[in-house]
């Protein structure tokens, strides 16, 4: 379906962006953003096998190479706001929130194993949802900048929250549309795709953003 593949590629460059955007400067970025440097080559990585299993082995191993990208997912994306927020029971919500996600994920594979598509997408959505809620939260109890449209992080939370709240539901309901809805299955993930590229728009975005800073640094620093 020329839709489907129109979206996959459309994902693919947006991980692509965000890499390079996010690598210009590397020794010098946050450690959020370098997070975000490990997190696109990850998703641009399991793309590629995702591309080659289509091609060369007829989509055999395609869910469970997909099943592992999402456990990838759900321990680097939660180190953004690791390394974002400096508050030690914050940093140790975050390390719990990692922590109690692979345990789902190891019962959902042993227990669930039917539900295993649905379940680990689903809980991975959740603890996104929740970590950025609570960064909110903790934003605006410190107000570490005075215009929030200029820090990065405010990009990024936004960005993890309306992107995993939107896919949230459609995770929960996964194996019921492969079963019931099943013609209509390229239509729900071509749009998941095309809003994932949306997502790492905004990531780009943010990144921008703070190498913009980088290179304001950079430049006081010769001047002085």
């Amino acid at each position: 379906m020329l839709l489907y593949k129109l979206s996959s590629n459309a994902q693919w460059l947006g991980s692509i962006i965000v890499l390079i955007v996010c690598v210009i400067c590397y020794r010098q970025r946050p450690a959020y953003i370098k997070v975000l440097v490990f997190y696109a080559l990850t998703s641009i990585i399991f793309q590629t096998i995702l591309r080659i299993i289509r091609v060369f082995f007829q989509n055999r191993g395609l869910n469970e190479a997909g099943d592992i990208y999402v456990l990838f997912e759900g321990v680097i994306l939660p180190l953004v706001f690791y390394h974002a927020v400096q508050n030690k029971v914050y940093r140790k919500g975050v390390v719990a929130g990692i922590l109690i996600y692979i345990l789902v994920y190891c019962f959902a594979f042993h227990f669930y194993q039917p539900y295993f598509y649905s379940i680990i997408r689903g809980a991975r959505d959740l603890m996104m949802i929740l970590l950025s809620i609570s960064y909110f939260i903790y934003l605006i109890q410190t107000l570490p900048e005075e215009d929030l449209l200029r820090f990065p992080m405010f990009w990024i939370n936004s960005a993890i929250l309306i992107f995993f709240s939107g896919t949230f539901i459609l995770s929960y309901l996964m194996d019921y549309i492969t079963t019931i809805m099943r013609d209509q299955f390229a239509y729900f993930w071509a749009f998941r795709n095309f809003f994932r590229f949306a997502f790492c728009l905004v990531l780009s975005y943010a990144g921008w953003l703070n190498l913009q800073s980088v290179r304001a640094a950079q430049k006081s620093a010769l001047l002085h």
